[in-house]
């Protein structure tokens, strides 16, 4: 079984082997440890090779290669501190690999993290926040990040269980738009175009910025959605199951077109859609799926629409 973590980390694995290995992991606590570990070591990895010291991080990341391929990972994780001196964010309890890395821009040094397509990462900022990232996502924030300020900039989906700090209001930037709260749990998500989503769970939401004429105030159970095409943010009452289901594994919509129903699936499973019969692009789709496969997925999306399809690896094209 370790080979096979070898072989996900590699990148070597299909859609149907990554969902074999995380079945495993979900029943095998030891295997769940070690994948964890791993993990831990692959995300030390992207944060030295950009570190300044150029030999020293090539070094240190050969030596982390070596080491996880020989399976040494508790010593490896031990070793690791001693090359990356700054590790802003902590990836935890989640079967997915997150990319972490430092940039710096204008002397101001940044902490990048990204879910890649196809997985979704849990993670916990340096203030205690947890931040789930939905596929294709990317959190960015300043090396000050709880000692200065809590602004971090968002590009994609990310559910925040915010840590209380009345003094520090902690802030998303998305698209523009600026959301602060205190403490509280939220949903933000960018992935339509021009469009930025908050839903809230619980606490409180302030937002503003963009072409915004005034301040907003979010109360609980409601989903604010703004328009950077004509400005506007209008408030309606979210449905969190929807809104953030997908923490839990549920890939859900509601009365949401075909169109960007496959652009979901794409970024959920890591796959390539083509849709050659555009004449069903703007049907409605309501519905949830979990844990099911790819093959699964697109099958019952094809009973419902009477369409045809080939899946080939990660290629798959409906007609």
């Amino acid at each position: 079984m370790s080979e096979l973590i070898d072989k996900y980390f590699a990148g070597e694995m299909t859609c149907e082997e990554k969902k074999d290995l995380f079945d495993r992991i979900e029943s095998d606590e030891a295997l769940k440890k070690e994948f964890l570990r791993i993990q831990n070591v692959v995300a030390l990895t992207q944060i030295l090779s950009r570190q300044d010291d150029s030999e020293t991080s090539r070094k240190g990341k050969q030596h982390f290669m070596q080491l996880l391929f020989r399976k040494r990972l508790k010593r490896a994780i031990t070793v690791s501190l001693k090359y990356a001196a700054v590790f802003a964010v902590l990836v935890v309890g989640t079967f997915y690999a997150a990319k972490l890395y430092l940039s710096e821009e204008f002397g101001k040094s940044y902490t990048i993290v990204t879910a890649p397509k196809g997985q979704r990462v849990k993670i916990e900022l340096p203030d205690g926040t947890i931040a789930w990232l939905s596929p294709c996502s990317r959190l960015r924030f300043a090396a000050s990040f709880n000692e200065s300020d809590r602004k971090i900039e968002l590009d994609g989906a990310t559910y925040f269980d915010v840590a209380k700090n009345p003094d520090c209001p902690f802030r998303v930037i998305a698209n523009g738009l600026q959301i602060e709260v205190v403490g509280t749990s939220f949903n933000v998500n960018t992935y339509k175009k021009g469009v930025v989503e908050t839903s809230l769970l619980t606490g409180q939401i302030k937002i503003s910025g963009g072409s915004l004429p005034q301040e907003y105030i979010l109360t609980p159970g409601e989903k604010a959605t703004y328009s950077s095409i004509n400005n506007a943010l209008k408030i309606t009452q979210a449905d969190v199951h929807v809104e953030t289901g997908w923490c839990d594994d549920y890939l859900i919509f509601d009365s949401e077109p075909l169109i960007d129903v496959i652009e979901e699936i794409e970024r959920w499973y890591g796959v390539e859609i083509e849709l050659r019969c555009p004449q069903i692009g703007q049907d409605l789709l309501s519905g949830s799926f979990r844990h099911e496969n790819i093959q699964n997925v697109i099958h019952s999306l094809s009973l419902q629409y009477k369409f045809k399809y080939e899946i080939h690896k990660d290629k798959i094209t409906i007609y």
